[in-house]
């Protein structure tokens, strides 16, 4: 990551959430990661693709389901309070007129508004 994406997500989070950070990246080889992190690329661009879709009904749920255990792949499912920081972080740099996707935040509100509808969607 390069300095200026470190200071832009430093404000972020505490030195408790860099030590959760830290502990999750213990967790992975370079392959790991990149294996990981094409896996999220993957379902990114198929939540892009698949946004004119409802996210109630089967595809939105799919994806839903898939984030969720990619999720869940990654640790983030042992460190739940890190998962909502980095939510927040999201929203915040989207607020602040940030929705252009790029290395340090790969996709944009919509894909976020998408998926959030997909997870709290009343199940049949």
């Amino acid at each position: 990551m390069s300095e200026e994406m470190k200071k832009t997500w430093a404000k972020h989070y505490t030195d408790e959430d860099a030590k959760d950070f830290a502990e999750l990246g213990k967790r992975n080889t370079p392959e790991s990661l990149k294996a990981y992190q094409e896996k999220w690329a993957a379902l990114i661009e198929e939540v892009k693709a698949n946004l004119t879709s409802d996210p109630a009904g089967p595809v939105g749920r799919s994806l839903a389901r898939r984030w969720k255990d990619l999720l869940a792949e990654g640790g983030f499912a042992e460190f739940p309070k890190l998962s909502r920081k980095i939510a927040s972080a999201y929203k915040a740099e989207w607020a602040a007129g940030n929705t252009q996707p790029g290395p340090a935040m790969p996709f944009g509100p919509e894909i976020w508004e998408f998926i959030h509808k997909a997870m709290t969607a009343p199940c049949d």
